[in-house]
């Protein structure tokens, strides 16, 4: 099933609001993130760490390690990010799981290059030179040797991104 053409659209706009990405689509190359095995341990770990990053952000939000309740009810998923990088409960869930720090840069390259692999797609499909253009927003946040680890895993990162971008 194919995804429809509006929903990396829409992506776009999602993933624009991340910290950083604006800045990351300069005309410097992004530096090499993953690997195969850190695809293999994101693909892995991935389930177990989304179930529990729900349950903390449905946690109430005075509670210690929360950041500043107005980012949380401001409701913008940079906002959402910022607090989840910087919250000791998440980042205890990471070192659970054998994650540190590392885990939003590996993060960060795995959901940019998913994302690009589908605007590559609708692209392909479209030939709107919009979509050319977010892919191309993308294509600047990412190693392209990330990028193309990530396509080739598109299919394995799939259940990740709840069905979007089915194969």
């Amino acid at each position: 099933m194919k995804a429809p053409l509006a929903a990396p659209l829409v992506l776009g706009f999602v993933l624009a609001s991340f910290p950083g990405f604006a800045q990351s689509s300069a005309a410097v190359q992004p530096q090499r993130v993953l690997s195969q095995a850190l695809v293999d341990k994101f693909i892995a770990d991935m389930p177990a760490i989304s179930k529990e990053f729900n349950a903390l952000a449905a946690e109430p939000q005075t509670e210690a390690g929360s950041q500043d309740s107005s980012a949380a009810s401001s409701g913008s998923l940079g906002d959402f990010m910022d607090q989840m990088v910087n919250n000791a409960k998440a980042n205890a869930i990471l070192q659970r799981h054998g994650w540190g720090s590392s885990f939003w840069r590996v993060y960060s390259a795995v959901t940019t290059g998913y994302f690009l692999s589908m605007m590559d797609e609708a692209y392909a499909q479209s030939k709107e030179p919009t979509m050319k253009q977010y892919a191309d927003q993308y294509r600047a946040a990412v190693n392209p040797a990330d990028a193309a680890l990530v396509a080739r895993n598109r299919a394995r990162l799939q259940p990740i991104f709840g069905g979007m971008g089915g194969e």
